[in-house]
């Protein structure tokens, strides 16, 4: 019976990607994006069937992007029938992509991507799910890959898609097109047809119908499998350069930012990935992120002298006191005149925007290995809330000083010392004692001897102001 081996085979494939990652099993909640189309109704059906099977329990999340008309919201009505039928939640997002899209200067094709993912992380939260389930599948990469080439990737872009990011599963990587199809057939599966896949506006399109249907008969018949094998090597030896790239990084991190002596003595390849990794960090994104940025920043590595360089969205570059730095100088960073927030001490967990940055504020029942590490990193500042005073959040004023071990030293004094830029020093965000001129910490830099944590074990407050604060 081929019929029932095919499909066992798919389902087993399935569950055997689920167990690798330990999400096949009823305690765990998984977000399945189903558009209506092919791949992720195939997907939706055989995750229904494990489920079924004491697998995991199932929430679909569909988007209506406005872009189709009648058409999109008869795929959403067709889902959430698909779901009823099945007993499973269904929840319906929608948008307006065109108006997003010119709102913000993208294409269709990227405004969607933005509004689905948008959609389908909040969705996510709201459920308490462990993963969202995607159905891009064999072909997709392909297409991910050769897109990334053709726009000039450098080899983290060759990974293309990975199965199991820890957030995003996509179990159907290793299956194509024609085999999703065929299952589909099968079981007796109606699938909806958008349209718009067909046309050839958008470029990933172009590849699909016609870059690789030519690669694949002029050059190499087995155009995707390279491509798809490639993306598999590539993932392999990204793992191991990231791994490489972040103790490189822990050897150039320093006051302010890297060091320039450290930096020089680095292979040119993993220079890059550590600059990558710094510009990751101190903004937040490496989405626009490109070779020429990454250039500069190496220029300013092998600079004799004190320079600074435009980079993007209001972010500078500067090399000087032996240090590369990165600073945003935008509207948003100019401080306001007597300017404080009143930090919420006794809350367990909390997050202050001051002046475009994120101060993440969170009780903890012990210092983790992680913790002392960033602490010596000087990302974050651990103290004993019971001997803390009240602090608040503010920039530099006249008078200001800090009780450091050698005893009580200027503000000023400190900032020069510590290399910091003339320029950084009117805007860099303070933790200050309320109603004095006496400061706790410098974000990102040095602390005070008051409040120290004695006891590894004892609980903890612990203040950052870097992305991924409150991923423990």
């Amino acid at each position: 019976m081929p019929f029932l081996y095919r499909r066992m085979n798919l389902q087993k494939h399935t569950a055997r990607v689920l167990r690798a990652h330990d999400l096949l099993c009823p305690q765990r909640v998984l977000l399945v994006a189903c558009s209506g189309g092919t791949d992720s109704l195939v997907l939706l059906e055989v995750l229904n069937i494990l489920r079924a099977a004491d697998g995991a329990q199932l929430v679909c999340a569909h988007y209506e992007h406005g872009i189709r008309g009648a058409e999109s919201r008869a795929d959403a009505r067709f889902v959430a029938g698909f779901c009823a039928a099945r007993g499973i939640p269904f929840v319906l997002g929608t948008g307006d992509v065109p108006a997003y899209a010119r709102a913000h200067g993208h294409s269709i094709e990227t405004a969607a991507r933005i509004c689905r993912y948008d959609f389908l992380h909040r969705v996510r939260a709201e459920h308490g799910c462990d993963a969202v389930v995607l159905a891009h599948h064999a072909d997709d990469l392909a297409e991910t890959v050769l897109l990334h080439i053709l726009r000039g990737t450098g080899p983290a872009g060759l990974v293309g898609m990975r199965e199991w990011d820890g957030l995003h599963l996509r179990p159907f990587l290793a299956v194509t097109r024609v085999q999703l199809a065929r299952y589909a057939a099968e079981r007796g599966l109606t699938p909806c047809h958008d349209a718009t896949n067909d046309t050839l506006d958008a470029r990933r399109n172009r590849v699909r119908h016609e870059l690789l249907p030519y690669l694949a008969h002029t050059y190499n018949p087995a155009m995707r499998d390279a491509l798809t094998r490639l993306s598999g090597l590539a993932a392999e030896e990204e793992d191991l350069l990231t791994h490489l790239a972040e103790d490189a990084y822990g050897c150039a991190a320093c006051p302010g930012g890297l060091s320039l002596a450290v930096l020089r003595t680095l292979h040119a390849a993993m220079q890059r990935r550590v600059l990558r990794l710094f510009w990751m960090r101190k903004t937040g994104s490496a989405q626009d992120f490109s070779y020429l940025h990454e250039e500069r920043l190496r220029a300013l590595v092998s600079a004799d002298h004190a320079v600074r360089v435009e980079m993007q969205r209001g972010w500078y570059a500067a090399a000087r006191y032996g240090v590369l730095t990165l600073m945003q100088l935008s509207p948003m960073k100019v401080p306001l005149e007597n300017e404080e927030i009143l930090l919420p001490l006794s809350r367990e967990y909390a997050i202050i925007n001051f002046q475009g940055i994120e101060f993440h504020l969170r009780r903890l029942s012990r210092m983790t290995a992680d913790d002392w590490r960033r602490a010596q990193e000087r990302t974050a500042v651990y103290a004993d809330p019971a001997a803390l005073p009240t602090l608040v959040l503010r920039t530099r004023r006249a008078g200001d000083y800090m009780r450091l071990p050698v005893g009580r030293r200027k503000l000023k004094d400190i900032l020069i010392d510590d290399k910091i830029p003339r320029e950084e020093r009117d805007t860099l965000p303070l933790l200050a004692i309320a109603g004095t001129s006496e400061i706790f910490w410098i974000a990102g830099g040095r602390r005070s001897v008051l409040a120290p944590v004695t006891i590894p074990s004892d609980p903890v407050l612990r203040i950052a102001y870097d992305e991924g604060d409150d991923s423990q």
